[in-house]
């Protein structure tokens, strides 16, 4: 996953082609309909392309992946199957999403005793508990954007592309979450909360949740999406104009809008 480019300690002349680039970069704000169609692909990337991408080339349920890809509804026991198999990929490459991401929540045999989403109980083995890694990337995305009223210029840049990121991670942990298995997993946000944020995340949480539980591609499932990117390109619209009130446009320029090229940029296909 290409989460990350960092501009960092560059010679001569690329130092100045990287400010040449970062000078030039688009920072007006995006619209709800420019949000939207970011916060789908988005999604897509993390839910549907990125799990492909890992699987292994003779993975058995390729099959399945592609006709989820194509948008096709996956019956009950097909789902099962398809989810199992993500699971599977998750697993295996948990160690980079540790790299990418410090805010990955590992648990040893989570909820062995709880049903899950695929007819079964708890999940063996080493499993990312991941709405309680989202809610971590919450935490830090709150810290960050507070600490914009007090910072200084240099910090205030750095600020807004780690809001950013954490913004991103958000959707970067949960959207795959709906395709693999989950267990009972909602923990509660601290006392203080950001109300406006934490009530946008916790229906975006809570939406992605109820797809999970749903047949891939049926209406149900299609329904909790559609309602999981309303409520995640709402807080992302609130997140942006909260960073567009605290810097300056010459430092927006600099830091870049949301998935701006020096921040956290999955290689998304817009339409």
């Amino acid at each position: 996953m290409r989460w990350r480019r960092v501009i960092l300690a560059l010679g001569g002349g690329a130092a100045a082609a990287a400010a040449v680039g970062l000078a030039l970069q688009a920072f007006a704000p995006f619209t709800p309909e420019e949000m939207a169609l970011r916060v789908a692909a988005l999604w897509r990337y993390g839910a549907v392309e990125v799990p492909a991408q890992m699987a292994a080339k003779d993975d058995p349920a390729r099959g399945l992946m592609a006709r989820v890809a194509a948008g096709e509804v996956l019956s009950v026991a097909e789902s099962a199957t398809y989810r199992r198999a993500i699971q599977g990929v998750l697993a295996d490459h948990q160690s980079l999403f540790a790299l990418l991401d410090n805010n990955l929540c590992l648990v040893q045999d989570a909820g062995l005793g709880a049903e899950n989403n695929i007819g079964g109980q708890g999940i063996a083995g080493l499993h990312d508990l991941h709405a309680a890694s989202a809610a971590s990337n919450f935490d830090e995305l709150q810290a960050d954007l507070a600490a914009l009223a007090e910072a200084g210029a240099l910090r205030r840049i750095y600020l807004a592309n780690e809001a950013y990121k954490d913004l991103t991670d958000l959707m970067v942990h949960l959207a795959p979450a709906m395709h693999s298995v989950v267990v009972t997993e909602a923990p509660a946000l601290p006392a203080g909360a950001d109300p406006e944020l934490a009530a946008r995340f916790e229906a975006f949480r809570g939406a992605m949740r109820q797809a999970s539980f749903a047949p891939i591609n049926s209406p149900a499932y299609k329904d909790a999406v559609a309602q999981a990117q309303a409520e995640y390109t709402a807080l992302a619209l609130a997140v942006q104009a909260r960073v567009v009130a605290r810097l300056s446009p010459l430092e927006q320029r600099i830091a870049g809008r949301w998935l701006a090229v020096q921040g956290v940029q999955p290689r998304l296909d817009l339409p």
